[in-house]
């Protein structure tokens, strides 16, 4: 904002504060009040006058004249006069207010006198009736003018201030509330101003201040600073004031009592949002028109360049700065050098493409030469516009009958390596410049042709701008045309080529993707392949449907018997996934996605299981450094597999049990024996019955090794089956006629369960009848008597110290001749819930053993009670022996 603008808020300032006085200045009777405001508003209104006279000689000076539009003269005087018209009004108001003071009696009744009125008439009301000693003299409002002058003036530059809060939302609602709390404060304390006491007194008070209001907008209308929430926000406040004064809501009870609070509010809403935004740009608009027609261009295309500011959809600004540089002439530009610097250069274009395009008919040399200085000028003041003045020349040059200077500007503007082009300004003419080398121009057509397009680069280019101009234009006949033949043409390696700075964003994938979907079928393999290209650069183009291209296309390569390109297509199809990421994939494409991963898998096993073939062979026949060759090589792709697969895993694949069991199978291969088990184990989480897993289980823990379990133990405590290797060594030992291999198993399942959990019970039991089958027996009884002395535990551990105990007993009994050991062991094991009328016949024996016959004879007697069992006959048989009979 300039210091005039500032000015003009501090004079509208002092205006308020003025007017305020002379409202304040309250006659006793009716017809004193009509006087007083005739006069002060006669004098306002005479200063006006005077002030449009002056605006207006000075519009007459600079050229304009009223005739050429009657409507908006008026107004151009109003806008374009700001000093003269804030000069009249501020001074015909300082005339009316001091006229009426005592110090201006001398001239104030000479000039009252000239309209047939005395100094009484116009002397202010509140001096009229006091004396000079009264003692009220000096406190009442009539001698407030050197405070009202000087609050007027704060007041205009506290405005001026909050005028210039950037933030145009938060100066909208602080005027409004600004605005309500005037209204507010006026009916609290309004009363308390000496001589407003009265009813009549309020309302002259409130006419007076509703009369200044026109004058203050019309200060505000005519300002050079554009008009804000300052303004509507005072006015409705004063508007607000004076209605509550005048009782507004008890002259229209009907309102409503709040209806002086209502109104400005209302007023100051509609006016802020409605009103003033579409009259700001109106007064620039009109300000623009004016001085384009008085020939002064710089200042209309500012006017014009704040209208778009202000509403960049504006028809009359638009049309205004339009119509200033379709008008423009070299001998315009020419003389101003300011009006260079002003110019909006793309419609400067616009007005040579108009020159040199004229409807209907051809440019004529005229035309041309000044088209060329339009274009000059802007090359010259604007380079960036360089490829649009270049193709704007061609068109000259061909209407010149310059065909080769044509065709070497325009192929210079075909190359993309043409150095001082912007590629956005390029682009924007790219697709017409292609249509004059290929079709408009037979002359242009001879010397540039299809054959353009084979230099690099050149095709893709020609595709994008079609492809700009069916985004604009979809049923443009050329583009359409276009399309076709460009893409028909187009080898995947200028693809390629194209894409080594990232992925052409203007490409018709989506197209060229049905156009690789009719070839990939076709007998033909060259055909096919163009097909193939096809597909693949749609793969690349739609991540987001790349794995189901590529898919189908690994399946056509396939069932053609080209496995290489097959893998490239699955592997494809992995990375386009991955760079979604699996979980941004639609439910459509995500099975693609997983399917490729299980297919790279099972190539890469299948070379795998060929390579171990071949260094079997490699073996057989000598080859030592062959094999082992083939089998790191087998090895690498084993791993490959496993990776596929793991990720298959991670990404959620449906067929996890298969992928578990795969991933067993190639650990192993590979000698990743505890790998191996892991996958077999969490495979069996899936489904704990499947019999190849279980197979699998038997083989994977007989081939784990004691040492490698012993470095990793608390790495795989979460998942080992300890339980597993007890309960199959104890399957293993409970076999008749076990040879030395079951042995041998299970003596290694024992030491891997004694790695794991070395004081358990149950692998204690299995370790201490491995050492017994062994020969070993006194190490083994030792460790059955450590787990009689342990803690029974529940569960598992529990069932192993009772079999413990049960199989002690045995051995006291049987083989250490110790049946008072065995009775005692026979008598624990007779508590567990799972002996029964053998553990009674064990005790009878024990009995029997010890000499102890009256014992024996009542636990023989307790097994006959089980008719069934199959020890029955055996106590019978005993009972006699001990001369026991029925």
């Amino acid at each position: 904002m300039t210091t005039w603008h500032r000015n003009e808020y501090i004079l509208k300032g002092v205006f308020l504060g003025l007017w305020v006085f002379f409202a304040l200045q309250v006659p006793g009777s009716p017809s004193e009040a009509w006087i007083d405001i005739a006069w002060v508003v006669g004098w306002v209104c005479a200063g006006l006058g005077i002030g449009l006279i002056a605006g207006t000689a000075l519009q007459l000076s600079r050229g304009m004249r009223p005739w050429h539009n009657w409507m908006a003269f008026p107004l151009m005087v109003l806008l374009e006069s700001p000093t003269f018209i804030y000069g009249g009004i501020i001074a015909g108001l300082i005339v009316g207010v001091f006229s009426g003071t005592a110090a201006a009696e001398p001239w104030g009744s000479q000039l009252a006198g000239i309209f047939g009125l005395t100094f009484d008439d116009i002397k202010h009301a509140t001096s009229k009736a006091l004396a000079a000693d009264d003692p009220m003299k000096g406190k009442l409002p009539g001698d407030w003018l050197g405070y009202c002058a000087v609050g007027g003036a704060v007041l205009g530059f506290a405005l001026y201030r909050f005028r210039q809060q950037e933030d145009t939302t938060r100066r909208f609602w602080v005027g409004l509330g600004v605005a309500a709390l005037m209204v507010y404060l006026a009916d609290q304390y309004i009363n308390r101003v000496p001589g407003l006491d009265s009813p009549a007194a309020r309302f002259n008070l409130g006419l007076y201040i509703l009369f200044g209001l026109p004058f203050f907008y019309l200060l505000t209308f005519c300002g050079e600073s554009e008009e804000s929430e300052v303004e509507i926000m005072t006015f409705c406040a004063a508007l607000g004031v004076g209605l509550h004064l005048m009782g507004f809501a008890k002259q229209f009870p009907g309102l409503g009592a709040a209806a002086p609070f209502l109104i400005p509010v209302t007023l100051y809403f509609v006016y802020a949002t409605r009103i003033m935004p579409g009259l700001r740009v109106f007064k620039h608009v009109l300000r623009g028109y004016t001085y384009m027609n008085l020939g002064h261009l710089v200042l209309a295309i500012q006017f014009f360049r704040r209208a778009l500011e202000l509403d960049p959809r504006s028809p009359l600004a638009n049309q205004g700065i339009v119509a200033l540089h379709n008008n423009l002439t070299l001998t315009q530009i020419d003389s101003d050098a300011r009006l260079v610097e002003a110019l909006d250069f793309t419609l400067c274009l616009d007005r040579a493409t108009a020159l040199l395009m004229p409807a209907g008919t051809v440019p004529t040399p005229n035309q041309r030469a000044e088209a060329e200085r339009f274009l000059s000028l802007v090359e010259q003041k604007k380079p960036a516009y360089l490829a649009q003045i270049d193709y704007l020349r061609i068109i000259s040059h061909m209407h010149a009958k310059q065909y080769d200077v044509a065709a070497d500007t325009l192929s210079r503007l075909l190359n993309p390596e043409t150095p001082g082009y912007h590629p956005v300004v390029r682009k924007r003419v790219l697709f017409d410049a292609w249509d004059l080398a290929l079709r408009l121009h037979p002359r242009l057509v001879e010397r540039l042709g299809w054959d353009e397009l084979n230099k690099p680069g050149r095709r893709m280019e020609a595709i994008a701008a079609t492809e700009r101009k069916l985004a604009v234009e979809p049923n443009n006949p050329a583009a359409k045309e276009y399309r076709t033949v460009l893409y028909s043409q187009l080898a995947e390696g200028e693809f390629i080529a194209a894409s080594s700075t990232g992925l052409p964003k203007e490409f018709a994938y989506e197209y060229v993707e049905q156009l690789g979907l009719a070839l990939v079928d076709e007998t033909d393999p060259d055909r096919r392949e163009r097909g193939m290209g096809y597909m693949r650069i749609a793969g690349r183009g739609l991540p987001d449907r790349g794995p189901g291209i590529f898919f189908k296309l690994a399946q056509v390569y396939e069932k053609h018997g080209d496995p290489e390109n097959a893998k490239k297509a699955y592997e494809s199809a992995k990375q386009v996934g991955l760079a979604v990421e699996p979980r941004n994939l639609s439910n459509e494409q995500w099975p693609f996605y997983t399917d490729a991963l299980r297919k790279l898998a099972s190539i890469a096993e299948a070379k795998g299981n060929a390579l171990v073939a071949d260094a079997e062979e490699a073996k057989a026949r000598g080859d030592e450094a062959g094999a082992a060759g083939r089998t790191a090589e087998a090895r690498v792709h084993f791993e490959t597999a496993i990776d596929e697969l793991r990720q298959y895993l991670a990404d959620k694949g449906k067929a996890a049990l298969e992928a578990y069991r795969k991933l067993a199978e190639l650990n192993a291969k590979i000698g990743d024996t505890m790998n191996a088990l892991l996958m077999m184990e969490t495979g069996l989480t899936y489904s704990s019955t499947d019999a190849d897993l279980l197979k699998k289980k038997d083989s994977y823990y007989y081939s784990i090794e004691p040492e490698r379990l012993e470095k990793v133990k608390d790495k795989v405590t979460r998942w080992f089956d300890v339980s597993y290797c007890v309960k199959k060594s104890m399957s293993v030992l409970n076999t008749k006629d076990g040879g030395a291999d079951l042995l041998d198993w299970a003596s290694h399942l024992s030491t891997l369960a004694r790695i794991m959990k070395p004081t358990s019970n149950g692998v204690r039991l299995i370790e201490a009848r491995v050492l017994m089958r062994k020969g070993e027996r006194d190490a083994g009884v030792k460790i059955l008597e450590d787990i009689r002395e342990a803690e029974k535990g529940s569960g598992e551990e529990q069932d192993a110290w009772y079999a413990t105990t049960k199989l002690l007993g045995q051995l006291y009994l049987e083989e250490f001749s110790r049946p008072d050991l065995a009775i005692k062991c026979f008598s624990d094991y007779k508590d567990y819930h799972k002996s029964g009328a053998d553990t009674v016949y064990q005790l009878a024996r024990c009995y029997e053993a010890q000499g102890d016959t009256a014992s024996a004879i009542k636990f023989y007697n307790a097994v006959t009670a089980y008719e069934g069992h199959t020890l029955y006959w055996d106590a019978k048989e005993a009972l006699r022996r001990l001369g026991k009979t029925d």
